[in-house]
């Protein structure tokens, strides 16, 4: 009779064990419904709300801002071998783009223009600083650039006294190439420093100012 008492209390014990389990199950589930995501989040059943668990361990992640940076490049030009071949100090050469001047050796050679465009050139920028726009590498493996210094377009300047052609063929990478008429005053008159500077030798004649 007692063993039959024990047994009964025993099986009601464990029923009633199993139904505390339940009921603190499904408190917990009424409570966070929804598996959560890796990020600790999840939906609420009942409301459709995206709900997130904030642990005490994590750092927060930082917002990352993408910052574009503009910058200048400048270079000190070495010498120019003739009038679209250049060097820096650090020994780069540079194909001046969209120009073309004539060779002063091979079988087209032309050396008298081609001295005096060679001449020309290392009169404006051998020795000094000037700002370097990087376009591609030539066959050569020269890189093939633009130069400008104190605001004046060396290629420009270049075709505008006759020591070079555009080199149609390659001028694509020079917007101003495909209409420049040969006139750089526009580009010298905003600034009287930087027309002295690029047009160190002139002569005045008409009210206009013609560089040697």
């Amino acid at each position: 009779m007692k063993n039959n008492f024990y047994l009964a209390n025993s099986k009601f014990l464990i029923l009633f064990c199993f139904g505390l389990l339940g009921l603190a199950f499904s408190s917990t589930v009424e409570a966070h419904p929804g598996r959560r995501a890796a990020d600790g989040c999840h939906n609420e059943k009942a409301t459709g709300e995206r709900h997130c668990h904030d642990s005490p361990t994590q750092n927060p992640k930082k917002k990352i801002v993408e910052k574009k940076i503009i910058s200048s490049e400048a270079v000190v030009i070495d010498s120019c071998y003739d009038g679209d071949t250049c060097t820096t100090t650090s020994e780069e050469k540079i194909r001046l783009a969209c120009i073309d001047t004539p060779e002063i050796k091979g079988p087209r050679a032309d050396p008298e223009p081609a001295k005096a465009a060679r001449d020309f050139l290392n009169s404006n920028v051998a020795g000094k600083e000037v700002s370097i726009r990087r376009i591609t590498k030539d066959r050569y493996e020269r890189t093939v650039a633009e130069l400008v210094k104190d605001g004046v377009n060396i290629q420009k300047l270049m075709v505008s006294k006759g020591y070079a052609k555009i080199y149609k063929k390659y001028a694509d990478p020079c917007p101003w190439a495909s209409n420049f008429s040969g006139d750089i005053s526009a580009d010298n008159e905003s600034s009287p420093k930087q027309n002295s500077l690029s047009c160190p030798n002139f002569v005045l004649a008409g009210g206009k100012k013609y560089c040697l």
